[in-house]
């Protein structure tokens, strides 16, 4: 299948034990392959989800040990011992390296940058931003969205929201309508 016609879903900021499950279940019903990228120290609280997500043929991505705002101010040195951190809860938990990063808040710098090649990881970014952690109704969510859809695109969205479940159902729904196809990071780039 062509680049254009896929649109890689992704979910941040997770595992959540009342979330996460509900958005799997979605994403199950559709037939859907999605990344979520997981913080070390959730995963490391919820193994059982990590593990369910990766059963489910879903790609986990690094998001970081604890995700805090100080984290693009650290040293390369502290930022490569999340990175590994973080990677050794979810082999722990899987069985298998993970080879994807998003740093928190989408935010990069040069020592990120040697962090990330350091510890040979593939650092993936979003076209498409939902916003869905503002607060607003989901609709208007669905809509920015919607209205900014284009093929090779690759959407944040994040499963520690209480409605992501319904959010990811109604994007799953327009992005059929629009004649893609969701798929994961690593099916959008062809990364084995």
């Amino acid at each position: 299948m062509l680049f254009r016609s896929l649109i890689a879903v992704t979910f941040d900021d997770g595992v959540d034990p009342d979330v996460t499950p509900a958005v799997l279940d979605v994403l199950r019903k559709h037939n859907v392959k999605c990344t979520f990228f997981v913080i070390g120290e959730k995963a490391q609280k919820y193994p059982e989800l990590v593990k369910r997500i990766f059963d489910d043929g879903h790609d986990i991505g690094n998001h970081s040990f604890y995700h805090k705002g100080s984290f693009p101010m650290q040293t390369t040195k502290a930022i490569k011992e999340e990175i590994c951190c973080c990677n050794n809860v979810i082999k722990k938990s899987v069985g298998e390296e993970c080879i994807l990063f998003r740093p928190p808040f989408g935010v990069t710098n040069p020592m990120i940058g040697k962090a990330v090649r350091e510890t040979n990881m593939i650092s993936i970014g979003w076209s498409i931003r939902s916003l869905d952690t503002i607060g607003q109704d989901i609709e208007k969510v669905r809509q920015r969205v919607a209205c900014q859809l284009n093929g090779g695109d690759v959407i944040l969205l994040h499963d520690n929201r209480k409605d992501a479940h319904i959010l990811t159902e109604m994007i799953l729904n327009d992005i059929n309508k629009k004649g893609f196809k969701a798929v994961s990071v690593k099916q959008l780039f062809n990364i084995k």
